[in-house]
């Protein structure tokens, strides 16, 4: 059972954590919108200023041997198919090769090839692409002109060709020019010994192996008797004798040769399959990619400076942060309310009671109460540290939720300078705190400066009229008498005071209400700024019950039932 709980709350937090990531994104959107506009913009003007490339190939096809036939390539040693083809993709960029097609095609008058060494700018414009598993290749050409393209494709094809005939033809000539010399130079004989055909000659093989062995023989006689001894000369004759034999049977393959290379002048391993024809359109820049690029490349950028951003903020999104940096016990989050034709600040309170927002107030209402386990009549001030945060909004909407239980709360505006809650239940400033320090009244009523609400249970002490010194007024021994009375007469008394930073005012009334609850906004409540107020308060004595979130919007977070579900499960168990 245990381990069916834990992979749930795995799975919650799995989802939790994608819906954080996709709420960092949506509270950057425009930020995001920016980027990828920008890498659209770039790459229209790279489209639109880039000059156009073009591309053309030639299909040609490079046989190791000549179908059978002798090929005079082959008198060399090579020492793999792989050797023999990189030497022929070398040849095809050879300083020699682009030179002459430099100078037959007169490249020098067009300014893409017009230098001292143009053909070493030809030669960057050229690219070899053999075809895996064949002996086929393309050879590439780019250029700015689509006509020339195909003509340098063509060009350097075709003089590859007829050169690889002509030293073909040349290699030819010099076997038949030692083929048939009477009286053989050292090389020429060197040329013929070292043929194929004459090397892997089983029969001239075996008859060298008989000369060795006689010649082995001969050796040891030698040392052991005079030339003219009887074995001597009999091993001689036989040496004579093989070496005939060999002398013949070479001859005899040497013309078979010069019969086959004498028909095989125009033999060629190298052929052209399809020559390259001038593109239609340009190779560069392709405008769909570019685009394609751009905008991938704008989503990419943007997303990393929004998580840049994300990771240097110093603001509190999460319980963890609440617990981690502020180490304030986690209270519940307040969403954003999105309710915007509400009649009232709390109407969701009072007529959506399954609603998103209505259960995170009822939340926080039973987290409190776990809190203030050991004294449930406990006042409570609820503070921030500066303005903006929500904490009048958490006032108000706890109040109405804790009255809903039927407790008598009376809810206080504890902020002189900027007060609100007699806008937001529509009631009179003239009844309020404020009034109770009024030197005219010869009597301390409080009760007469309480305002009842349309809300059963909730009752409401206004600031009053603005005193044009708040923290004098505060810092007097009637405002213990104010609180004692509230707690006498009511259920639960929560004070909305002003934020910490700007005024000490939260400090005074600290004096007398040693319990508070702390709002952060979400992604705007700077964690250091809300220490410094969190540090003020507890030297004041202030005990902070735990933190709330408020206008938390995550990706995940709807006002359906299946919204709540999730994110209350979530924070049930975070």
């Amino acid at each position: 059972m245990s381990e069916h709980l834990n992979n749930s709350e795995n799975i919650n937090n799995e989802q939790i954590d994608f819906a954080y990531y996709f709420s960092v994104i949506l509270k950057h959107i425009w930020l995001l919108a920016g980027f990828i506009l920008i890498g659209l913009v770039i790459s229209v003007l790279l489209n639109s200023f880039m000059q156009p490339v073009y591309k053309s190939s030639v299909l040609m096809m490079i046989d190791r041997e000549d179908s059978g036939k002798i090929d005079p390539a082959s008198l060399n040693s090579w020492t793999s198919d792989e050797d023999y083809y990189r030497t022929q993709y070398k040849l095809l960029e050879s300083r020699s090769l682009l030179e002459k097609v430099h100078k037959e095609m007169g490249l020098d008058q067009y300014q893409e090839f017009k230098n001292p060494d143009g053909w070493i700018k030809l030669k960057d414009k050229i690219k070899i692409v053999p075809i895996t598993r064949s002996r086929l290749l393309n050879l590439e050409v780019v250029s700015y002109d689509k006509d020339l393209t195909s003509k340098i494709a063509n060009s350097i094809a075709n003089t590859f060709v007829a050169d690889n005939i002509n030293n073909r033809i040349s290699i030819a000539k010099d076997v038949i020019s030692a083929l048939e010399a009477t009286e053989r130079s050292p090389k020429q004989q060197e040329l013929l010994n070292s043929m194929p055909q004459v090397v892997n000659s089983d029969f001239i093989k075996g008859l060298k192996e008989q000369e060795i062995n006689l010649y082995g023989q001969y050796v040891k006689a030698i040392a052991k008797y005079t030339k003219n001894h009887p074995d001597v000369i009999s091993l001689q004759n036989q040496l004579d004798a093989i070496r005939i034999k060999i002398e013949l049977e070479t001859k005899r393959l040497v013309q078979s040769i010069k019969i086959e290379l004498s028909g095989q002048f125009s033999g060629n391993n190298i052929r052209i399959i399809d020559e390259a024809l001038p593109p239609q359109f340009p190779f560069r820049p392709n405008k769909i990619i570019n685009l394609v690029i751009g905008l991938t490349g704008g989503f990419i950028l943007g997303l990393l400076v929004i998580f840049f951003l994300e990771f240097i903020d110093k603001s509190i999104k999460t319980s963890d942060d609440l617990q981690n940096k502020l180490k304030l016990a986690f209270l519940g989050f307040i969403p954003t309310d999105k309710n915007k034709k509400a009649k009232s600040e709390y109407e969701i309170m009072v007529k959506e009671g399954n609603s998103v927002m209505a259960e995170q107030i009822r939340n926080v209402r039973t987290m409190l109460n776990f809190a203030l386990s050991d004294d449930r009549k406990a006042p409570i001030l609820i503070t921030s540290s500066v303005q903006g945060e929500g904490k009048s909004h958490l006032a108000v909407n706890l109040s109405v939720a804790i009255s809903q239980t039927d407790k008598k709360v009376l809810l206080i505006d504890g902020d002189f300078r900027r007060s609100r809650l007699h806008k937001v239940f529509k009631l009179s400033t003239e009844k309020g705190l404020s009034n109770v320090w009024d030197e005219n009244q010869t009597k301390r009523d409080f009760s007469s400066n309480v305002q009842p609400t349309d809300v059963e249970n909730l009752f409401v002490m206004t600031s009053g009229t603005r005193p044009p010194n708040p923290s004098e007024l505060l810092n007097t021994p009637l405002l213990e008498a104010f609180v004692k009375w509230a707690v006498a007469n009511y259920d639960t008394v929560i004070v909305d005071c002003p934020a910490v930073l700007p005024v000490s005012d939260t400090l005074l009334w600290g004096k007398y209400i040693n319990k508070a609850v702390f709002v952060v906004k979400y992604g705007k409540t700077n964690s250091k700024m809300a220490q410094n107020a969190i540090d003020k308060m507890q030297k004041a004595g202030i005990k902070i019950l735990g933190g709330v979130i408020t206008q938390y919007q995550p990706a995940s977070l709807s006002y359906g039932k299946y919204g709540y579900y999730r994110s209350y499960h979530y924070y049930q168990y975070k």
